[in-house]
């Protein structure tokens, strides 16, 4: 599993965070952000909680858009996509997961990391 997002009421909520998080010495703990999504326009904020897993904090991801409006058209390449700002995620973005267990017809499913086909496996 990547993560798992949490919505919060506005833009301050997630600054807010951030705060907290500062003036108890885990900054250490944010890994992207905050920073605002190109296609959804949320502002985000992805930390990692003390046993490692992703959380996203996040606001405002619903634009509200005029059916007379022109589309917004996103090239595949173009990584304002996921962060509107333009700064890049980490590598543990695209290395890491938490790893959860699987139940198929009833019975658990071994735990496996996943399989990346064009970088080494990490599983955190």
């Amino acid at each position: 599993m990547h993560h798992a997002g949490f919505w919060m009421a506005d833009t301050a909520g997630v600054l807010r965070a951030c705060d907290v998080l500062a003036a108890a010495g885990l900054v250490g703990s944010i890994e992207r952000g905050p920073g605002r999504h190109g296609l959804s326009n949320a502002f985000f904020l992805y930390l990692r909680d003390p046993d490692g897993n992703r959380i996203e904090l996040y606001t405002g991801d619903y634009m509200i858009a005029d059916p007379d409006w022109p589309a917004v058209r996103w090239k595949l390449g173009d990584p304002r996509r996921a962060t509107l700002w333009g700064h890049a995620a980490p590598p543990s973005w695209f290395d890491e997961a938490a790893v959860v267990e699987s139940v198929i017809d009833g019975a658990l499913q071994p735990v496996r990391p996943p399989a990346l086909p064009d970088r080494p496996t990490a599983v955190r």
